[in-house]
Protein backbone atom coordinates (compact mmCIF):
# COMPACT_ATOMS: atom_id res chain seq x y z
CA UNK A 1 0.00 0.00 0.00
CA UNK A 2 1.41 3.35 -1.06
CA UNK A 3 0.01 6.90 -1.22
CA UNK A 4 1.34 10.05 -2.81
CA UNK A 5 1.95 13.38 -1.10
CA UNK A 6 -1.02 15.03 -2.81
CA UNK A 7 -3.28 12.21 -1.62
CA UNK A 8 -2.12 12.81 1.95
CA UNK A 9 -2.83 16.52 1.44
CA UNK A 10 -6.42 15.81 0.45
CA UNK A 11 -6.97 13.21 3.16
CA UNK A 12 -5.89 15.65 5.88
CA UNK A 13 -7.81 18.55 4.31
CA UNK A 14 -11.07 16.60 3.98
CA UNK A 15 -10.82 15.15 7.49
CA UNK A 16 -10.37 18.65 8.86
CA UNK A 17 -12.80 20.79 6.93
CA UNK A 18 -16.14 19.00 6.57
CA UNK A 19 -16.95 18.20 10.20
CA UNK A 20 -15.47 21.50 11.42
CA UNK A 21 -17.82 23.49 9.19
CA UNK A 22 -20.96 21.82 10.47
CA UNK A 23 -20.13 20.69 14.02
CA UNK A 24 -18.07 23.43 15.69
CA UNK A 25 -19.35 26.79 14.45
CA UNK A 26 -22.15 27.10 17.02
CA UNK A 27 -19.87 26.72 20.04
CA UNK A 28 -17.41 29.22 18.54
CA UNK A 29 -20.16 31.76 17.89
CA UNK A 30 -21.64 31.36 21.37
CA UNK A 31 -18.27 31.92 23.02
CA UNK A 32 -16.72 34.68 20.87
CA UNK A 33 -19.78 36.21 19.18
CA UNK A 34 -18.81 38.37 16.18
CA UNK A 35 -15.14 37.69 16.95
CA UNK A 36 -15.62 33.99 16.23
CA UNK A 37 -13.62 34.49 13.05
CA UNK A 38 -10.63 35.38 15.24
CA UNK A 39 -11.28 32.13 17.10
CA UNK A 40 -10.93 30.36 13.76
CA UNK A 41 -7.55 32.03 13.24
CA UNK A 42 -6.44 30.82 16.67
CA UNK A 43 -7.82 27.33 15.95
CA UNK A 44 -5.92 27.24 12.67
CA UNK A 45 -2.72 28.26 14.46
CA UNK A 46 -3.15 25.46 17.02
CA UNK A 47 -3.86 22.97 14.22
CA UNK A 48 -0.72 24.02 12.32
CA UNK A 49 1.29 23.59 15.53
CA UNK A 50 -0.12 20.05 15.87
CA UNK A 51 0.82 19.35 12.24
CA UNK A 52 4.40 20.62 12.73
CA UNK A 53 4.94 18.53 15.88
CA UNK A 54 3.40 15.46 14.25
CA UNK A 55 5.51 15.69 11.10
CA UNK A 56 8.70 16.21 13.10
CA UNK A 57 7.78 13.20 15.24
CA UNK A 58 7.32 10.81 12.31
CA UNK A 59 10.66 11.90 10.85
CA UNK A 60 12.38 10.27 13.83
CA UNK A 61 11.38 6.84 12.47
CA UNK A 62 9.81 7.49 9.04
CA UNK A 63 9.55 3.85 8.06
CA UNK A 64 7.59 2.84 11.17
CA UNK A 65 3.95 3.34 12.07
CA UNK A 66 2.89 4.98 15.32
CA UNK A 67 2.40 1.55 16.95
CA UNK A 68 6.02 0.66 16.21
CA UNK A 69 7.92 3.87 16.91
CA UNK A 70 6.01 4.62 20.12
CA UNK A 71 7.40 1.40 21.62
CA UNK A 72 10.81 2.20 20.16
CA UNK A 73 10.83 5.60 21.89
CA UNK A 74 9.00 4.88 25.16
CA UNK A 75 9.78 1.22 25.65
CA UNK A 76 7.45 -1.75 25.41
CA UNK A 77 5.10 -1.14 28.34
CA UNK A 78 4.95 2.66 28.42
CA UNK A 79 4.60 2.60 24.64
CA UNK A 80 1.62 0.27 24.86
CA UNK A 81 -0.09 2.58 27.37
CA UNK A 82 0.29 5.48 24.95
CA UNK A 83 -1.02 3.31 22.10
CA UNK A 84 -4.11 2.32 24.11
CA UNK A 85 -4.86 6.02 24.74
CA UNK A 86 -4.94 6.56 20.98
CA UNK A 87 -6.93 3.41 20.31
CA UNK A 88 -9.61 4.74 22.68
CA UNK A 89 -9.73 7.91 20.58
CA UNK A 90 -9.97 5.99 17.30
CA UNK A 91 -12.55 3.52 18.57
CA UNK A 92 -14.83 6.17 20.10
CA UNK A 93 -14.77 8.76 17.32
CA UNK A 94 -16.11 6.35 14.68
CA UNK A 95 -19.48 5.66 16.38
CA UNK A 96 -19.86 9.35 17.30
CA UNK A 97 -19.30 10.45 13.69
CA UNK A 98 -21.72 7.75 12.52
CA UNK A 99 -24.36 8.99 14.94
CA UNK A 100 -23.78 12.64 13.98
CA UNK A 101 -24.07 11.63 10.33
CA UNK A 102 -27.35 9.80 10.97
CA UNK A 103 -28.93 12.50 13.14
CA UNK A 104 -28.03 15.37 10.84
CA UNK A 105 -29.21 13.55 7.73
CA UNK A 106 -32.51 12.77 9.44
CA UNK A 107 -32.94 16.40 10.53
CA UNK A 108 -32.14 17.80 7.10
CA UNK A 109 -33.54 15.30 4.61
CA UNK A 110 -34.83 11.97 5.92
CA UNK A 111 -37.07 12.85 8.87
CA UNK A 112 -38.94 9.55 9.08
CA UNK A 113 -36.07 7.21 8.19
CA UNK A 114 -34.83 5.03 11.08
CA UNK A 115 -31.18 5.70 11.92
CA UNK A 116 -30.15 2.11 11.28
CA UNK A 117 -30.97 2.50 7.57
CA UNK A 118 -28.59 5.46 7.38
CA UNK A 119 -25.75 4.17 9.54
CA UNK A 120 -25.49 0.62 8.20
CA UNK A 121 -25.15 1.58 4.48
CA UNK A 122 -22.41 4.08 5.37
CA UNK A 123 -20.57 1.43 7.43
CA UNK A 124 -20.81 -1.04 4.53
CA UNK A 125 -19.33 1.51 2.10
CA UNK A 126 -16.53 2.32 4.55
CA UNK A 127 -15.80 -1.40 5.02
CA UNK A 128 -15.68 -1.88 1.25
CA UNK A 129 -13.21 0.91 0.52
CA UNK A 130 -11.05 0.07 3.56
CA UNK A 131 -10.97 -3.68 2.97
CA UNK A 132 -10.59 -3.66 -0.79
CA UNK A 133 -8.44 -0.57 -1.22
CA UNK A 134 -6.62 -0.01 2.05
CA UNK A 135 -5.03 3.37 2.63
CA UNK A 136 -4.10 3.71 -1.05
CA UNK A 137 -7.75 3.25 -2.06
CA UNK A 138 -8.80 5.87 0.47
CA UNK A 139 -6.09 8.16 -0.89
CA UNK A 140 -7.32 7.82 -4.47
CA UNK A 141 -10.91 8.58 -3.45
CA UNK A 142 -9.72 11.60 -1.45
CA UNK A 143 -7.79 12.89 -4.46
CA UNK A 144 -11.05 12.86 -6.47
CA UNK A 145 -13.43 14.18 -3.81
CA UNK A 146 -11.10 16.83 -2.32
CA UNK A 147 -11.16 19.33 -5.20
CA UNK A 148 -14.92 18.80 -5.64
CA UNK A 149 -15.55 19.56 -1.95
CA UNK A 150 -13.49 22.74 -2.13
CA UNK A 151 -15.28 23.79 -5.30
CA UNK A 152 -18.68 23.33 -3.65
CA UNK A 153 -17.59 25.34 -0.59
CA UNK A 154 -16.40 28.10 -2.91
CA UNK A 155 -19.75 28.09 -4.75
CA UNK A 156 -21.61 28.43 -1.42
CA UNK A 157 -19.43 31.32 -0.26
CA UNK A 158 -19.54 33.23 -3.56
CA UNK A 159 -23.29 32.72 -3.88
CA UNK A 160 -23.81 34.41 -0.49
CA UNK A 161 -21.97 37.61 -1.39
CA UNK A 162 -25.25 39.37 -2.05
CA UNK A 163 -26.49 38.65 1.48
CA UNK A 164 -23.62 40.07 3.52
CA UNK A 165 -23.80 42.97 5.98
CA UNK A 166 -20.35 44.23 6.99
CA UNK A 167 -21.55 45.89 10.19
CA UNK A 168 -22.22 42.43 11.67
CA UNK A 169 -18.49 42.03 12.29
CA UNK A 170 -18.57 45.00 14.70
CA UNK A 171 -17.73 45.80 17.45
CA UNK A 172 -14.30 44.22 17.24
CA UNK A 173 -13.01 42.42 20.35
CA UNK A 174 -14.97 44.55 22.85
CA UNK A 175 -17.85 42.08 23.38
CA UNK A 176 -15.66 39.00 23.71
CA UNK A 177 -12.05 39.39 24.86
CA UNK A 178 -9.06 37.05 24.78
CA UNK A 179 -10.51 34.34 27.03
CA UNK A 180 -13.75 34.08 25.05
CA UNK A 181 -11.91 34.01 21.72
CA UNK A 182 -9.61 31.23 22.95
CA UNK A 183 -12.58 29.28 24.35
CA UNK A 184 -14.35 29.57 20.99
CA UNK A 185 -11.22 28.32 19.22
CA UNK A 186 -10.86 25.04 21.11
CA UNK A 187 -13.71 23.01 19.50
CA UNK A 188 -12.59 23.94 15.99
CA UNK A 189 -8.94 23.35 16.87
CA UNK A 190 -9.81 19.85 18.07
CA UNK A 191 -11.51 19.10 14.74
CA UNK A 192 -8.72 20.71 12.70
CA UNK A 193 -6.09 18.70 14.59
CA UNK A 194 -6.51 15.49 12.61
CA UNK A 195 -2.98 15.84 11.27
CA UNK A 196 -2.11 13.69 14.28
CA UNK A 197 -3.47 10.69 12.35
CA UNK A 198 -0.52 11.14 10.00
CA UNK A 199 1.48 9.10 12.52
CA UNK A 200 -0.26 6.01 11.12
CA UNK A 201 -0.22 7.06 7.46
CA UNK A 202 3.35 8.33 7.01
CA UNK A 203 5.06 4.94 6.39
CA UNK A 204 2.77 4.35 3.41
CA UNK A 205 4.05 7.39 1.53
CA UNK A 206 6.21 6.70 -1.51
CA UNK A 207 8.79 8.99 0.14
CA UNK A 208 7.99 9.08 3.89
CA UNK A 209 10.59 11.77 4.62
CA UNK A 210 8.91 14.22 2.24
CA UNK A 211 5.38 14.12 3.60
CA UNK A 212 5.62 17.08 6.00
CA UNK A 213 4.73 19.91 3.58
CA UNK A 214 1.63 18.09 2.35
CA UNK A 215 0.32 17.62 5.89
CA UNK A 216 1.01 21.21 6.94
CA UNK A 217 -0.48 22.70 3.78
CA UNK A 218 -3.49 20.42 4.13
CA UNK A 219 -4.14 21.87 7.58
CA UNK A 220 -3.58 25.42 6.31
CA UNK A 221 -6.00 24.89 3.41
CA UNK A 222 -8.69 23.49 5.70
CA UNK A 223 -8.18 26.27 8.26
CA UNK A 224 -8.43 28.92 5.55
CA UNK A 225 -11.67 27.41 4.24
CA UNK A 226 -13.10 27.29 7.77
CA UNK A 227 -12.05 30.90 8.43
CA UNK A 228 -13.72 32.21 5.26
CA UNK A 229 -16.85 30.19 6.02
CA UNK A 230 -17.11 31.55 9.57
CA UNK A 231 -16.71 35.12 8.32
CA UNK A 232 -19.45 34.53 5.76
CA UNK A 233 -21.79 33.00 8.38
CA UNK A 234 -21.37 36.07 10.60
CA UNK A 235 -21.84 38.50 7.69
CA UNK A 236 -24.88 36.64 6.36
CA UNK A 237 -26.80 35.48 9.43
CA UNK A 238 -25.47 37.68 12.21
CA UNK A 239 -24.33 36.44 15.61
CA UNK A 240 -27.64 36.52 17.45
CA UNK A 241 -29.29 34.18 14.96
CA UNK A 242 -26.40 31.88 14.02
CA UNK A 243 -25.28 31.22 17.62
CA UNK A 244 -28.68 29.64 18.32
CA UNK A 245 -28.55 27.31 15.31
CA UNK A 246 -27.31 23.72 15.37
CA UNK A 247 -25.73 24.02 11.92
CA UNK A 248 -25.21 27.69 10.89
CA UNK A 249 -23.15 26.86 7.78
CA UNK A 250 -25.99 24.72 6.46
CA UNK A 251 -28.58 27.36 7.36
CA UNK A 252 -26.52 29.95 5.49
CA UNK A 253 -26.88 27.97 2.26
CA UNK A 254 -30.67 28.30 2.55
CA UNK A 255 -30.32 32.08 2.12
CA UNK A 256 -28.85 31.72 -1.37
CA UNK A 257 -30.96 32.98 -4.25
CA UNK A 258 -29.20 33.59 -7.56
CA UNK A 259 -31.03 35.59 -10.23
CA UNK A 260 -34.19 35.12 -8.22
CA UNK A 261 -34.76 31.50 -9.22
CA UNK A 262 -31.63 29.44 -8.39
CA UNK A 263 -32.26 28.38 -4.80
CA UNK A 264 -32.03 25.39 -2.43
CA UNK A 265 -28.25 25.15 -2.67
CA UNK A 266 -28.33 23.62 0.80
CA UNK A 267 -27.93 20.30 -1.03
CA UNK A 268 -24.31 21.34 -1.67
CA UNK A 269 -23.67 21.58 2.07
CA UNK A 270 -25.09 18.08 2.54
CA UNK A 271 -22.88 16.67 -0.24
CA UNK A 272 -19.80 18.38 1.24
CA UNK A 273 -20.55 16.93 4.61
CA UNK A 274 -21.37 13.37 3.47
CA UNK A 275 -18.20 13.19 1.35
CA UNK A 276 -16.02 14.41 4.22
CA UNK A 277 -17.70 12.03 6.70
CA UNK A 278 -17.04 9.12 4.35
CA UNK A 279 -13.32 9.93 4.04
CA UNK A 280 -12.97 10.58 7.77
CA UNK A 281 -14.65 7.31 8.73
CA UNK A 282 -12.57 5.36 6.19
CA UNK A 283 -9.30 6.77 7.51
CA UNK A 284 -10.28 6.07 11.11
CA UNK A 285 -11.39 2.56 10.21
CA UNK A 286 -8.01 1.95 8.59
CA UNK A 287 -5.86 3.36 11.41
CA UNK A 288 -7.94 1.56 14.07
CA UNK A 289 -7.79 -1.76 12.20
CA UNK A 290 -4.14 -1.53 11.20
CA UNK A 291 -3.07 -0.20 14.59
CA UNK A 292 -4.96 -2.90 16.51
CA UNK A 293 -3.51 -5.61 14.27
CA UNK A 294 0.04 -4.36 14.84
CA UNK A 295 -0.47 -4.12 18.60
CA UNK A 296 -1.91 -7.64 18.81
CA UNK A 297 0.53 -9.04 16.20
CA UNK A 298 -2.25 -10.08 13.82
CA UNK A 299 -0.71 -10.84 10.43
CA UNK A 300 -3.66 -9.80 8.27
CA UNK A 301 -4.83 -6.39 9.50
CA UNK A 302 -8.00 -6.63 7.36
CA UNK A 303 -9.36 -9.31 9.69
CA UNK A 304 -9.69 -6.64 12.38
CA UNK A 305 -12.27 -4.77 10.27
CA UNK A 306 -14.80 -7.58 10.85
CA UNK A 307 -14.42 -7.08 14.59
CA UNK A 308 -14.26 -3.27 14.70
CA UNK A 309 -17.09 -2.52 12.26
CA UNK A 310 -19.88 -4.30 14.21
CA UNK A 311 -18.62 -2.89 17.53
CA UNK A 312 -18.56 0.74 16.40
CA UNK A 313 -21.92 0.34 14.64
CA UNK A 314 -23.50 -0.92 17.86
CA UNK A 315 -21.97 1.93 19.88
CA UNK A 316 -23.37 4.47 17.40
CA UNK A 317 -26.84 3.77 18.80
CA UNK A 318 -25.92 4.45 22.45
CA UNK A 319 -26.33 8.28 22.46
CA UNK A 320 -29.96 9.18 23.11
CA UNK A 321 -30.09 12.25 20.86
CA UNK A 322 -28.04 14.62 18.73
CA UNK A 323 -27.19 16.81 21.74
CA UNK A 324 -25.61 13.88 23.56
CA UNK A 325 -23.83 12.60 20.44
CA UNK A 326 -22.39 16.00 19.55
CA UNK A 327 -22.27 18.29 22.57
CA UNK A 328 -21.45 15.83 25.37
CA UNK A 329 -18.71 14.01 23.45
CA UNK A 330 -17.18 17.26 22.20
CA UNK A 331 -17.27 19.11 25.52
CA UNK A 332 -16.51 16.26 27.93
CA UNK A 333 -13.96 14.18 26.02
CA UNK A 334 -12.77 15.53 22.69
CA UNK A 335 -11.87 19.09 23.72
CA UNK A 336 -10.67 18.56 27.33
CA UNK A 337 -8.78 15.29 26.71
CA UNK A 338 -8.08 14.49 23.05
CA UNK A 339 -6.95 18.00 22.07
CA UNK A 340 -4.43 18.64 24.90
CA UNK A 341 -3.29 15.03 25.40
CA UNK A 342 -3.60 13.07 22.12
CA UNK A 343 -3.04 15.94 19.70
CA UNK A 344 -0.52 18.12 21.56
CA UNK A 345 0.87 16.60 24.76
CA UNK A 346 1.79 13.04 23.81
CA UNK A 347 3.20 13.87 20.33
CA UNK A 348 5.32 16.61 21.94
CA UNK A 349 6.50 14.22 24.67
CA UNK A 350 7.37 11.52 22.13
CA UNK A 351 9.23 14.07 20.01
CA UNK A 352 11.29 15.33 22.96
CA UNK A 353 12.14 11.83 24.24
CA UNK A 354 12.92 10.64 20.70
CA UNK A 355 15.24 13.60 20.08
CA UNK A 356 17.07 12.94 23.36
CA UNK A 357 17.52 9.28 22.38
CA UNK A 358 18.91 10.26 19.00
CA UNK A 359 21.43 12.65 20.55
CA UNK A 360 22.57 10.00 23.04
CA UNK A 361 22.98 7.49 20.20
CA UNK A 362 24.88 9.99 18.06
CA UNK A 363 27.05 10.97 21.02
Amino acid sequence: MKVSGIQVFWMITIMDIGMTLLMTFTSGLQAAKQDAWISMLVAGGIAVLIAVVTTKLVLLHPEQTFIQFTQTIMGRWLGKIVIVIYLVQWYTIIPIVLRQFSDLLRVLLLNTTPGIFIIVPMVLIVIYVTYSGGIDGIGRVSEILGPLIFMMILVVLISNLGNIHWNRLLPFYVDSGTAAIFKGALPSASYLGHAVEFVMISPFLFTPRKGSPYVIWGVIAASFGVLLSMIMVILTLGVNLSSNMWYPFFEMTKKIAIFGFIENLDALAVVIWIASVFIKLSIYMFVASYGTAQLLHVNNWKNMIWFIAPVVTAFAFIPQNVSEATGSYLNHYWVPFVLPINMIGLPLLLLIVGKIQQRKTAG
